[in-house]
């Protein structure tokens, strides 16, 4: 083989590569430390994030938000967010995407955040949490019990504390309140045994 050939044997190789790799899904945080994309995230009210992803010319056209990312707020008393599920991203035919994700939030009694707090993803999430939103994409989980499941490992609250939360989710259901919360701290504490976690271990079930 020539010189020449050798030379555009190298370079298709070396595109195909390249073009498989855009087609394949790249977690976002592994993309962000490479300097692939660039992303930008906001609140969302108590149960969802608002971001907006964008990519360089040779960036991933397709994203993946693991479940159990972390979002930090940054303004004092307001609290962080923590994705729940796997989150496409498509960049293909774009280099900027919007997308709401749909998430619940880390620390308990603070001020929900809004569209005019920024949030920052954790550089290091938290175990714990990452377990129990993995259990719950894997699982058809209802938003409060993946609430619930959440505080008690990322606050570790008293029963008392949570009671405001659950007289809201209970308001307006046909079951008797006390059955309806019973039935919530059931099955987060289930939830939580999917996460390899001991609900004895925690305050609001002891």
């Amino acid at each position: 083989m020539t010189l020449c050939r050798r030379v555009c044997a190298m370079v298709v190789i070396g595109l195909t590569a390249l073009s498989l790799s855009y087609a394949e899904e790249v977690d976002l945080l592994q993309a962000l430390q490479r300097g692939e994309v660039w992303a930008q995230f906001r609140g969302w009210g108590q149960d969802a994030v608002r971001g907006t992803i964008g990519r360089s010319a040779y960036g991933p056209q397709q994203l993946s938000i693991a479940p159990g990312t972390q979002l930090q707020a940054q303004r004092p008393g307001v609290q962080g967010m923590m994705t729940l599920g796997q989150t496409p991203v498509d960049l293909r035919g774009q280099t900027i995407a919007q997308i709401t994700i749909p998430a619940v939030c880390t620390n308990l009694g603070w001020r929900t955040p809004t569209a005019v707090d920024v949030m920052v993803l954790a550089k290091r999430p938290n175990i714990g949490l990452a377990s129990v939103a993995a259990a719950a994409s894997q699982r058809r989980i209802a938003p409060p019990v993946a609430q619930l499941a959440t505080w008690v490992v990322a606050n570790n609250p008293r029963r008392v504390d949570i009671e405001r939360y659950l007289n809201e989710v209970v308001a307006g259901v046909q079951a008797p309140p006390q059955l309806e919360k019973s039935r919530l701290l059931r099955q987060a504490a289930d939830l939580l045994r999917a996460a390899k976690l001991k609900p004895g271990e925690f305050r609001m079930f002891q």
